[in-house]
């Protein structure tokens, strides 16, 4: 297993934060001052390609709309017209080796802060649950921790862009690399630019989102998905339940 710690930091002084649902924080221990707001009825799924949020996401809202809740399903980047604008450039193959970290670190939080603008937080404003493929966390993983670009820039710019519009609860979904990479190569489709990547990236990714998981276990909880799916959403569907 590798361990990945950007430079050289323990997984809790790299995230340096602490998250409390409907309270006012932080300070790291590194004196990087971040303040964010965890927003009731915001769940999202986390995890390398092929752990399967997709399926997850698409029974989660079957389910929850079934018990009569008005639920708004969004991916990330994405969910507004903007944002899909700028997934494209993220996604796009013919910028794999051109786009620096710093750019793509940007252009993520561009596209999530017009998200929560336009999609999510009207949303929650009228007490409907959100149900986000991948949002703030997937930033520090693939950002922070795979690219190595450190806990005070993707902080600073994730207190900017989230503001009071933070997960109450993030699931991420564990699987194997090589596993995850089988599943997606089933799909019979062009990698995009991300998806270029090698396995040891993506080794760095799942490293990190354990390591959230790990030291913020009021909300971002670790799921066995190399199971069957309806086993995996058993266990997914509880965690969202104790929290509406």
């Amino acid at each position: 297993m590798i361990e990945a710690r950007p430079l050289g930091l323990s997984p809790k002084a790299f995230f340096g934060i602490r998250f409390a649902c409907g309270c006012r924080i932080l300070l790291s221990r590194f004196c990087i001052f971040v303040s964010m707001v965890t927003a009731k009825r915001f769940f999202t799924l986390e995890g390398i390609d092929g752990s399967g949020k997709t399926t997850q996401i698409d029974m989660l809202v079957a389910a929850l709309e079934a018990e009569g809740y008005s639920v708004v399903k969004l991916r990330e980047p994405g969910g507004a017209k903007i944002s899909e604008g700028v997934r494209a450039l993220l996604l796009d193959p013919a910028f794999k080796g051109v786009m620096g970290d710093k750019t793509e670190l940007l252009l993520y939080n561009a596209a999530r802060a017009q998200v929560i603008h336009e999609i999510i937080q009207p949303a929650l404003d009228a007490g409907k649950v959100v149900i986000a493929d991948r949002f703030a966390w997937s930033t520090y993983a693939y950002q922070g921790y795979a690219r190595g670009l450190g806990a005070d820039m993707v902080q600073r710019l994730t207190e900017i862009t989230c503001g009071g519009c933070f997960p109450e609860l993030t699931v991420v979904l564990d699987i194997d690399v090589q596993r995850g990479r089988a599943r997606t190569a089933k799909r019979g489709e062009a990698p995009d630019r991300l998806e270029q990547e090698k396995a040891d990236f993506f080794e760095r990714v799942r490293q990190g989102y354990l390591a959230a998981a790990r030291e913020y276990p009021d909300c971002v909880s670790a799921i066995d998905a190399d199971r069957a799916p309806e086993a995996v959403f058993a266990d997914l569907l509880q965690l969202v339940k104790s929290r509406l």
